[in-house]
């Protein structure tokens, strides 16, 4: 009788080891689909904050996904959110575990805490986006970008916007721009944004708002009802996930949005195609694109590590989206306008102030001098 209890427990315990070992069991987000490959770079991209934005964290995920099918590298992508005590020991353990050639995150968010750990893990490399490298970090390479020069565009579209015959203008000039919270990041989004609709009209006025929240997309939506009610058409919110709720917004008012960093018309072009319709284009940080080129420069051992780039429209590090919508919805004379402005700034006809390298002084001047 023992003998057959034993033989009936092997049995399960043999058929519970062939069920974890199965393919049954769900991948997440931060799990590879594949294998490892052999002698390929083992890249980590550590989200601070969640996917799903349909912006920023999405474009950077999108150039990890790249990097897996194109480059051939083996990649993991951890999402570690916005509780900020939780990041320090998530990347030090992972510095420390030495599993990773490249750590990739968002430097605007973590930058200062990553040159503080590279200092004590000095064989671990990290690439950071979206920012700039203050000191010497010879693990670090980073990459920042002139977003400044992208919105100057979208200001451009947004003042003739205001002002034409298209369905949801109502000739108020009055423009809509709202951020996630204060940042200088996000101020040079703005200032930019600012000096290409004044280009258009001196007198435009530019409504500034912060919805105090990366995620909160009620916040946001709320936030841009309250700029449409004021009389403001066309708003330009950068800021993330919260952002989805300005679009939700749009939709509901009938009035127009601005995207940011992704193409974010064609990401709801088949789920909704009524928020696509009033994304009128999107400013784009080319975020996966640079992050592709910075591995492929590493794999052909050429990239300048201890070293910061800072892409702009000339680099096709920013731009805006030529999408169907666009086509279909931008009148004619507002996309040769647009147009001619990008190829003012490339060629330096057009300067762009920076809220980061610009005088605070000159940066608060131009934000006041358009207050409702």
């Amino acid at each position: 009788m023992k003998r057959k209890i034993l033989e009936v427990i092997m049995v399960i315990a043999i058929a519970a080891a062939l069920a974890a070992g199965c393919g049954s069991k769900e991948k997440n987000a931060s799990e590879d689909s594949t294998e490892p490959k052999e002698g390929a770079l083992n890249i980590c991209f550590v989200v601070t904050g969640q996917l799903g934005d349909k912006s920023f964290n999405d474009s950077a995920n999108n150039g990890v996904t790249e990097i897996a099918e194109t480059l051939g590298c083996n990649t993991k992508v951890i999402e570690i959110g916005r509780d900020q005590t939780k990041w320090q020991p998530t990347f030090e353990d992972l510095a420390e575990g030495e599993e990773y050639d490249i750590i990739i995150t968002n430097g605007s968010n973590a930058g200062e805490l990553i040159q503080t750990i590279s200092l004590d893990y000095p064989d671990q490399k990290f690439v950071l986006f979206d920012t700039e490298l203050d000191g010497d970090y010879p693990n670090i390479y980073a990459i920042s970008y002139k977003q400044n020069e992208g919105s100057y565009l979208a200001g451009v579209l947004a003042a003739m916007v205001t002002t034409s015959d298209m369905p949801y203008a109502n000739d108020e000039k009055k423009i809509g721009f709202i951020g996630g919270s204060e940042h200088p990041i996000i101020t040079d989004f703005l200032v930019g944004y600012i000096e290409g609709a004044k280009s258009v009209d001196e007198d435009i006025k530019v409504y500034v708002s912060y919805i105090g929240s990366w995620d909160d997309t009620a916040k946001g939506k709320e936030t841009a009802i309250a700029q449409y009610n004021q009389g403001v058409d066309i708003t330009f919110p950068a800021a993330e996930q919260a952002g989805l709720g300005c679009v939700e917004a749009a939709v509901e008012m009938e009035k127009y949005i601005i995207g940011v960093d992704s193409d974010q018309a064609m990401l709801f072009d088949e789920s909704s195609p009524e928020k696509a319709n009033v994304i009128l284009t999107s400013v784009l940080k080319e975020v996966g694109n640079s992050l592709v080129r910075a591995v492929q420069l590493e794999q052909e051992g050429t990239l300048q590590w201890g070293t910061f780039e800072s892409l702009g429209l000339l680099e096709n590090g920013v731009g805006i989206a030529d999408n169907k919508y666009y086509q279909e919805n931008v009148p004619d004379d507002i996309k040769t306008a647009v147009a001619d402005s990008e190829e003012k700034v490339v060629s330096g006809k057009a300067a762009v102030t920076s809220a980061l390298t610009d005088e605070e002084s000159k940066v608060q001047e131009i934000i006041d001098s358009v207050a409702p």
